[in-house]
């Protein structure tokens, strides 16, 4: 979640943003919120129905409970479409506080129908949701910036960070994406990263206006803040570029000039009556509870200004507001419609309290009311700035008039870092003096003052210049150290005077490894995810304008980590490979979870866990038709929790739905050897065979499956045409069959026979192997007697036979054939020969 505009979220930093090059999925909530204001009159909606309507939707949606960025886009069709950047996601507790465990992604939207908030739309899953947009990489993370419609397209301006830290100011810019959206549907269709470099945020703004869309970016120089500005011709984001170099456009983007110095991350830009509106949070202080506006003749400027528009209610509470943004879609007549964000340093404040991290909204009337230079009071004649205590400017100037209705306004510019307006300091004084604090050392400061009448302000006064001489700030003390029960430690210490940041570090003593926590703001933070048992020593160092202060006087606590409860909404869902799906509800970070399974049909003891790092497993080799009992636990350095309630399901797996292709046939001694093509070329076939010669009708099925796309199928008969099919098959039975290949296996004739006489009427024989596996039947006749072929009643298991007991002056004839011990091939040429 984004901390004002000196740095982003502390809940970014505490939840990495996970890139799974995802799976997208739309939430749909049905409910609609009930009990706020209904619409304003003559158009448009109030700021009130507005803040109302983000209020009741996050208490009762279940879905979302806050964000922030807060940028909306028109749709053709008339809807309204939010987009935020820091989400929290899941439902409130009935006592308003937010769950520790509730789902945050980095970026998010809902869509307006008409007055109400409809759907939320994010990434993943509902029980594992990620990014709208995702992550262009692991420990990277995209905010959102503005939108807009082009033709049936949605594109949304999107800047890439990584974290440098756990702290809410621990980020670096990567750049900046373009992704895009098909509409209606707001089916994401990619993100594409521009060639823009890393110096500028672009997005804050976009201002389509005579031929160009404007694009508006800010810059981030240290704690200082400036808008630059660049164009493309036409609609088209994806196009080319223009940048504004203060004199012209060039398509250089190194030359981007900064164009007004004190803007947001994100602001609003509106062409109004002619003239451009820039709208922000006023960001040349840090954590200044106002709303400014910005008006020029042209979108380039120069800007004149500042107006204050509205000073937020929430910093008195503690709480810090950022990011204005203007709505003109929904803005009344003659009004600007702006929103800005809330949050607080230490985000036990917003789990304790969901509807501080949501939208508020307010409108002003615009263009504003100027008085009559004739009402005002006179400024101040002169002003004299001279170095005070504690690296202060003490101001006086004399009293305009003796009225004690008069006040004072002072006024700043800090020339060093550019800043290109003056903004007010301090509160209204009555007296002629006033102390300026909060500088840094060596910078060139300007300072003026107003008059403050019933009537109005008047003219500043002349300038006052000087440069600040600021020393270090003295160390914090009174640091403090409360451990929580979930490897949470809750530190605090004192105010120090004229300092806003502060750097924690960290010792753990049982390894002695040190790390920088982050920088803060305030005084006190919390730190998570430390190990259960193990002792911290921490020091914090104030960082003010003079630079860092020496470390604290160290702080040493032991954190504690109560095992987590336990999971909560198993659910478990059977998919067509066989497999069991199981969901439940996160438990937050820091958490890992043990999967437990038993076979009930066969009455089996649990498994050994399965372990998961997210709210999800995947359950495999399980046998068709069985029952399965499933539970989860949750495991943290606390140990592991109670176990979740069962779930039982029956493993089911649907017949394959592929086809084997190619199927060939090679024909072999008595066998065909079958080769195919399959989607699944290491899974189980069945072959399938019918005798056409013989007549069959139905296939008859191989006995034994076969693993991969090869087969042999022996046992054929001699010279039977048959045809073969195969199937891919699994535990639920064989899916669709190969179309059919025919095949012919025929017996070989053995060649190269060789009869010799032998002198005792007898006769030698020896051939060639027709091939492995064969005998042979030796076939032979008395020519000279007029007999006809007789077969030897022994079969030949080899390639040489001696025939005997033959008549002695007689010719005989012999022939052999190859045999499979079923079926007698063809005989091969005869040959002769005169017995002895």
């Amino acid at each position: 979640m984004a901390v004002a505009d000196t740095g982003r979220g502390t809940a970014g930093a505490r939840r990495p943003a996970r890139w799974l090059l995802v799976l997208y999925v739309i939430c749909l909530l049905a409910a609609a919120p009930t009990g706020v204001p209904r619409p304003a009159p003559g158009g448009g909606l109030s700021a009130d129905r507005l803040t109302a309507l983000f209020d009741s939707y996050g208490d009762t949606s279940g879905r979302w409970t806050g964000a922030d960025r807060t940028t909306s886009v028109r749709l053709p069709d008339g809807r309204l479409l939010w987009l935020f950047s820091d989400t929290f996601l899941g439902p409130v507790n009935p006592d308003g506080s937010r769950p520790r465990t509730a789902p945050f992604v980095n970026n998010s939207a809902i869509v307006q129908h008409g007055d109400e908030l409809g759907e939320t739309l994010h990434g993943g899953t509902p029980e594992e949701p990620q990014a709208l947009i995702p992550s262009p990489s692991p420990g990277e993370f995209h905010w959102i910036g503005d939108a807009q419609v082009v033709g049936d397209t949605l594109q949304v301006l999107a800047n890439s960070y990584r974290r440098t830290g756990a702290g809410p100011l621990d980020h670096t810019l990567l750049g900046t994406s373009l992704a895009t959206f098909a509409l209606p549907s707001l089916t994401p269709t990619g993100v594409r990263p521009l060639p823009l470099g890393a110096r500028v945020s672009w997005g804050s703004s976009l201002l389509r206006d005579g031929g160009h869309t404007y694009v508006y970016g800010t810059e981030a120089a240290g704690q200082a803040k400036f808008a630059h500005l660049a164009r493309v011709t036409g609609d088209d984001l994806g196009g080319p570029w223009e940048f504004w170099t203060g004199d012209g456009w060039s398509t250089d983007g190194r030359g981007s000039a900064r164009v007004l110095s004190g803007v947001g991350t994100a602001y609003g830009v509106q062409r109004v009556d002619g003239r451009y509106v820039l709208v922000t949070h006023e960001n040349n202080l840090v954590f200044s509870a106002d709303l400014v506006a910005y008006s020029a003749t042209a979108p380039t400027g120069p800007f004149e200004g500042p107006d204050y528009l509205h000073r937020a209610p929430e910093t008195a509470a503690g709480h810090l507001v950022y990011d204005a943004d203007l709505h003109p879609d929904l803005a009344r007549p003659g009004k600007l419609l702006v929103s800005y964000n809330v949050n607080d340093v230490d985000d036990a404040v917003t789990y304790a309290d969901a509807g501080v991290y949501r939208p508020r909204f307010v409108e002003v009337d615009w263009p504003r009311h100027r008085p009559d230079r004739a009402d005002v009071p006179p400024a101040p004649e002169a002003l004299t700035a001279r170095p005070g205590g504690a690296g202060a400017v003490e101001l006086t100037w004399p009293a305009v008039r003796a009225d004690s209705e008069l006040r004072y306004q002072v006024h700043r510019r800090d020339v060093t870092t550019g800043q290109t307006h003056f903004v007010r300091i301090g509160e209204p004084s009555t007296e002629p003096r006033a102390a300026a604090d909060f500088l840094v050392d060596r910078h060139e400061y300007e300072f003026r003052v107003t008059t403050l009448g019933r009537r109005g302000e008047s003219p500043p006064s002349p300038v006052a210049a000087t440069t600040a001489t600021v020393p270090p700030p003295p160390p914090p003390t009174g640091l403090r150290a409360r451990a929580g029960r979930s490897g949470d430690v809750t530190l605090s210490w004192d105010p120090v005077p004229f300092v806003q940041l502060f750097r924690i570090a960290q010792r753990n003593l049982a390894t002695g490894e040190r790390r920088s926590v982050g920088t803060f703001t305030g005084t006190h933070t919390t730190v998570e995810f430390l190990r259960h048992a193990t002792t911290y020593e921490f020091t914090v160092v104030a960082v003010g304008g003079g630079g860092d202060s020496v470390p604290s006087s160290p702080v040493r606590v032991t954190a504690v980590v109560t095992p987590p409860p336990a999971p909560s909404g198993l659910a478990a869902g059977t998919r067509p490979d066989g497999t069991v799906r199981l969901t439940w509800r996160t438990l937050g970070p820091g958490v890992t979870y043990r999967v437990h399974r038993r076979d009930l049909d066969r009455g089996a003891a649990y498994d050994p866990p399965a372990w998961e790092s997210g709210a999800g497993h995947v359950a495999r080799h399980l046998e068709h038709g069985h029952e399965y009992e499933f539970t989860v636990s949750a495991v943290n350095s606390g140990g592991e929790g109670p176990r979740a309630t069962p779930v039982r399901i029956r493993a089911r797996l649907a017949p394959p739905e592929a086809v084997p292709r190619d199927l060939r046939a090679e024909v072999g001694p008595g066998s065909v050897e079958l080769t195919w093509r399959s989607p699944d070329p290491d899974g189980w076939h069945r072959v399938y065979r019918r005798d056409l010669t013989a007549g069959d009708r139905d296939f008859t099925e191989e006995p034994i499956p076969t693993r991969g796309t090869r087969a042999t199928v022996a046992a054929l008969r001699n010279g039977h045409e048959y045809e073969f099919v195969v199937a891919v098959v699994n535990q639920a039975g064989p899916g669709p069959r190969s179309e059919p290949v025919r095949a012919t296996p025929r017996l070989p004739t053995p060649t190269g026979l060789t009869v010799t006489a032998g002198g005792t009427g007898d006769a030698r024989l020896s051939w060639q192997s027709a091939g492995p596996g064969l005998a042979y039947r030796v076939q032979l006749r008395d020519a000279t007697a007029g007999e006809a072929w007789r077969t030897d009643p022994y079969p030949v298991h080899g390639t040489r036979h001696t025939a005997v007991l033959l008549t002695r002056a007689h010719r005989y004839e012999f022939r052999v054939a190859a045999t499979d011990g079923r079926d007698v091939g063809a005989a091969g040429a005869p040959v002769a020969v005169r017995v002895r």
